[in-house]
């Protein structure tokens, strides 16, 4: 049920996209509607303490507690107050008295000061009255829009700055007032900076989302467009079969990862067509070697067959022992071939090779051929399989005294941390540039020759593929003896233990 829903890439993409988009559309919003409140709010604050500042001085010199309303070019008015020290409200803007009427904002101390104190304090404004508003008295040169935003500030938390100045420096000649104080207050009020914020909104609320979709369609189509050449890959791969494997999938131009994908699907493909290549080969040079001992199996029966009174019996089952034993040998050969290609695991035990080699030659005792010689060290222990390094050895062996004339000398020694066996013959030897090409399977130089003595060319490339699966080389060089040597060389069992 998982899989009938999941996305495609290209959704996938999209969606990632769509989430990314909107995380960082959001916290860009909430950066600039931050940054344009605070300056806002900052820019209001340094009018309020200019403004305080502005009526100190006026009052001071027009020897009056009521100031003239100024107007600032944004048709707003400032929200102030100026309170002598018993409590009486001698002036305060028209919105304000639908407020604190009965209460001052800043109350002034009792004690006059020797110098103004300035200093700034946080007061709540409480319900707005409207019935006490007197904003519409002068609706000539008070905007609406000036009284109607000013009137959201019931229930702020808002900013007062003030300043505090000794009534006498007022009224110098009131004697009245010489112990009172005059507390002058404005209003740093939030509501310019909100209405920019709410300007900003108005932009930032369908700018957004139409943006975070833009950025999705975008993702969605351009990862469709992306994904047009592994579709195209993935098509030609498809008609790639059996019959079709020299055929490659397109490699785009773009030095990609999906170039690069393309590349190494051909390279794949490549490594497949030799494969098959070989397994053909093979097929038909098993096929072909298979022949010649049933052919020769058929004759001898068939001969013998047709005239029986005639026929030696005892010939004939000899030749046809023969024939079945090459039958075995070489079924036998193409078994450990396949479990090689197959890449199945070998053991890995101690195994002395010399002692192996030492069997080898015991076991060929009295056989008629080449003489056979032994120079080897008491013991030359590697890590592998017994039974694959004994069909090595024997290998070896079967393939110098199947082309020596007189002797075949097996030679083995230790040299540092590697094992190496040598084999010579003193043959033909083998020619410098067939020496890698007789590692091939099915390979013959003498083909006549090798056919008549039981060999198919497996011998040589089954020993090689065992000595490189066991981390080991094979090589062939000219023999003292005159004819050509085989080298054996593998690691040690100590070194291969702590590699």
């Amino acid at each position: 049920m998982a899989s009938r829903f999941s996305l495609s890439t290209a959704a996938r993409v999209t969606v990632v996209a769509g989430l990314l988009s909107a995380v960082l559309a959001g916290g860009f919003a909430y950066w600039i509607r931050h940054e344009i409140y605070t300056e806002r709010y900052r820019l209001s604050d340094t009018e309020a303490r200019e403004t305080v500042l502005a009526m100190l001085l006026t009052v001071q010199q027009e020897r009056s507690l009521r100031w003239p309303v100024p107007r600032d070019t944004r048709g707003t008015y400032p929200l102030y107050q100026i309170v002598d020290s018993t409590g009486w409200i001698a002036s305060t803007s028209e919105v304000l008295r639908g407020y604190t009427y009965t209460k001052p904002l800043v109350p002034a101390p009792a004690r006059g000061r020797q110098r103004a104190s300035e200093f700034e304090t946080r007061v709540v404004l409480g319900r707005y009255d409207g019935s006490r508003d007197l904003c519409g008295s002068d609706a000539a040169a008070l905007p609406e829009t000036a009284c109607e935003r000013d009137r959201r500030l019931a229930g702020q938390d808002l900013k007062v700055r003030a300043i505090v100045r000794p009534m006498r420096d007022i009224y110098p000649s009131n004697t009245i007032a010489a112990d009172r104080t005059v507390a002058i207050s404005v209003l740093v009020s939030p509501l310019e900076a909100e209405d920019a914020v709410a300007s900003v909104d108005r932009v930032l609320r369908p700018a957004l989302p139409a943006a975070v979709l833009l950025i999705m369609l975008g993702a969605y189509f351009g990862t469709r467009l992306a994904l047009r050449p592994v579709e195209r890959i993935r098509a030609r791969a498809a008609e790639i079969g059996e019959r079709n494997l020299h055929e490659r999938v397109p490699v785009p131009p773009t030095r990609d990862v999906v170039a690069r994908l393309a590349l190494t699907l051909n390279e794949t493909l490549d490594r497949l067509d030799k494969a098959a290549d070989r397994q053909r080969g093979f097929i038909a040079d098993a096929a072909h070697e298979l022949r010649s001992p049933i052919a020769s199996l058929r004759a001898t029966l068939e001969v013998a067959g047709e005239h029986p009174d005639r026929a030696d019996w005892t010939a004939v089952n000899d030749a046809a022992v023969e024939d079945t034993r090459r039958l075995q040998e070489l079924a036998d050969d193409l078994l450990l071939v396949a479990r090689l290609d197959a890449g199945e695991e070998a053991a890995r035990t101690r195994v002395d090779l010399a002692e192996l080699v030492r069997r080898h030659v015991g076991r060929r005792f009295g056989d008629d051929g080449p003489r056979l010689a032994v120079e080897a060290v008491e013991s030359a222990a590697v890590l592998g399989d017994a039974r694959q390094l004994d069909r090595l050895l024997r290998n070896l062996v079967d393939n110098a005294v199947r082309h020596a004339k007189l002797v075949v000398t097996v030679r083995v020694e230790v040299e540092d941390d590697q094992v190496l066996v040598h084999v010579d013959d003193d043959g033909a030897g083998i020619p410098v540039p067939a020496r890698e090409q007789v590692f091939e399977r099915f390979i013959r130089l003498d083909e006549a020759r090798s056919r008549d003595a039981g060999g198919v060319g497996l011998g040589l490339a089954i020993a090689h593929e065992i000595a490189v699966r066991h981390g080991g080389s094979l090589r062939i060089a000219d023999s003292p003896e005159g004819g050509a040597r085989l080298t054996l060389t593998l690691r040690t069992a100590e070194l291969q233990g702590k590699g």
